[in-house]
């Protein structure tokens, strides 16, 4: 059971990623493929992962302990994205870091690598990087990059029409929220993790590959609590529809991929299209009157219209009823 205890102040600072990081995902990613507990989605993935899994990824698999914990060093805090730059940040965790977070898990005769790793060895840390590089685009495939996008939509409408007690109370059927504490009951019992946030807020992180809370507590962090993805439905671009008649299937997809806003950069990750490509659809869906694209700070923001809202609701239905003339253009406005 996990237990998160909030102050007045922490719950102004609860938030969200706006795109997953590289490495939770690729350390759920691992725990998943030797975790017998996880939702559907996550064993129709592993179905499709599992026999891509090669030799040169082992040392990840071994930082996993059979109960599914793994340590904290392994999901650093990294600013920006990108993988380089957190693999960079992992293979130069501290030696005395790794030891006192493994100490409680090594066998009484660690092998090879482990032992490297507990030294500091460069060669341990590489070998960790490499597995890491390999594993993470099997990681962030386009069904699970919708389905996060998907479930921060979800999110934003809770706190619009009932603000974060509502979030909080709607995360998962096994996580409830009684003022001013937030509790996991997982799937089994055991200890009980009491996490006091007092004023460092929380960071949410829905994901697909777990079917039960995790949090991390690390000092000088602010805490995380990894959650179950809401199970949405997502559309697969090879099932024919009305709206991928209409539209064509790429562009219906890149338009279902904004339930929740998104950059060029994230909308391509969601969709598995290149970024001249979700360029080129962003721009023919702008001029169909169907979203809208705002620029901040270098960064075009794509976002649904009311009129591309109704269009989807009614493809739902069946029914994709009148798409409105697109509105004239005064000026060629591109974005990328």
């Amino acid at each position: 059971m996990i237990r998160i205890h909030f102050t007045a102040a922490d719950l102004g600072r609860v938030t969200f990623p706006a795109e997953p990081h590289t490495l939770w995902d690729t350390a759920l990613a691992a725990r998943a493929l030797g975790d017998r507990a996880i939702p559907p989605i996550a064993r129709r993935w592993r179905r499709d992962v599992g026999h891509r899994v090669t030799p040169s990824m082992r040392p990840l698999f071994k930082l996993i302990a059979p109960t599914g914990q793994f340590p904290d060093f392994l999901t650093p805090a990294v600013p920006g994205s990108g993988l380089e730059p957190a693999v960079e940040i992992l293979m130069n965790t501290p030696a005395e870091v790794v030891r006192d977070e493994l100490g409680p898990w090594l066998p009484a005769e660690p092998d090879l690598f482990m032992q490297g790793l507990l030294s500091g060895r460069a060669g341990a840390g590489r070998a960790l990087g490499v597995a890491v590089r390999e594993l993470h685009p099997y990681a962030a495939t386009s069904e699970l990059q919708r389905r996060y996008g998907a479930d921060l939509a979800v999110r934003s409408r809770a706190v619009l029409h009932g603000g974060v007690d509502a979030l909080l109370g709607s995360l998962h059927p096994d996580v409830e929220w009684f003022t001013p504490v937030l509790t996991s009951y997982g799937l089994t019992g055991g200890s009980t993790l009491d996490i006091h946030l007092n004023g460092r807020g929380l960071e949410l992180y829905p994901s697909s590959l777990t079917a039960e809370c995790l949090a991390l507590d690390a000092p000088g962090r602010r805490p995380v609590l990894v959650y179950p993805c809401a199970d949405l439905p997502t559309d697969d671009l090879a099932t024919p529809d009305a709206l991928a008649d209409l539209l064509g299937r790429t562009r219906a997809a890149v338009l279902r991929a904004l339930s929740h806003s998104a950059t060029t950069t994230q909308l391509s990750r969601r969709v598995g299209i290149s970024l001249a490509s979700t360029s080129d659809h962003t721009r023919v869906l702008r001029s169909a009157g169907l979203l809208t694209t705002h620029r901040t700070n270098g960064t075009a923001l794509h976002s649904l219209t009311p009129t591309a809202h109704n269009l989807l609701s009614g493809a739902t239905q069946g029914n994709l009823g009148q798409i409105p003339k697109p509105p004239p253009r005064t000026a060629d406005t591109r974005y990328s």
